[in-house]
């Protein structure tokens, strides 16, 4: 019987996300990831395997934590066009905030990453499909299903696309600009 854990799994995962974040799949050391996640290597094996568990286990949470934040703000929205706000509004928090990696650890990291292994693209294309359905739902309260599924493939495309952006590097003026355009997109998209 092994000693118990002398660290908190879940704030472990949350420390490797930003690190993955900041510096994809493939630019984050194992020295990088055990540094931020305050344990040794021993330990990072023994809790989430490799490298790549670590990261598909960080993924995994993303998706269920931050990752999840688009729909909620859907679903808290009392009308449609509160509702593609508020989406859109998440990206702006996300992406123009300082002292956070740029960019959709999903959509920018593993879709990278997608390109280096198969269990990778299939996961990729897995939660995009899922997040793209789970916003289909949200928007139906509001539209037909077929209305609600058009806009969740656009605002999902834009979301994609803005990610990108502040992952590149645009300022967070430039990024605000192209948000702003996005939302106007999708609200006259909605009408």
């Amino acid at each position: 019987m092994g000693r118990p854990r002398s660290f908190d799994e879940n704030a472990a995962l949350d420390a490797a996300i930003d690190v993955f974040s900041r510096y994809g799949y493939e630019g984050a050391s194992l020295d990088q990831l055990t540094a931020a996640m305050g344990i040794n290597r021993p330990s990072l094996y023994g809790a989430f395997g490799d490298k790549a568990d670590l990261f598909e286990k960080a993924i995994a949470r993303y998706a269920e934590g931050p990752g999840r934040a688009g729909v909620a703000a859907i679903e808290a929205a009392p009308d449609l066009a509160t509702a593609i706000r508020n989406f859109f509004g998440v990206i702006e928090a996300n992406s123009c905030t300082q002292n956070r990696p740029p960019g959709c650890l999903v959509a920018c990291v593993l879709g990278e990453a997608a390109g280096i292994d198969p269990r990778w693209r299939d996961m990729a294309l897995r939660m995009a499909r899922e997040s793209e359905r789970r916003v289909a739902a949200a928007f139906a309260r509001f539209v037909p299903a077929e209305k609600a599924a058009t806009l969740a493939r656009l605002i999902q495309t834009l979301g994609i696309g803005l990610a990108a952006a502040a992952k590149a590097g645009l300022s967070p003026a430039e990024l605000q600009a192209r948000i702003d355009t996005a939302r106007d997109a999708a609200l006259t998209a909605a009408a």
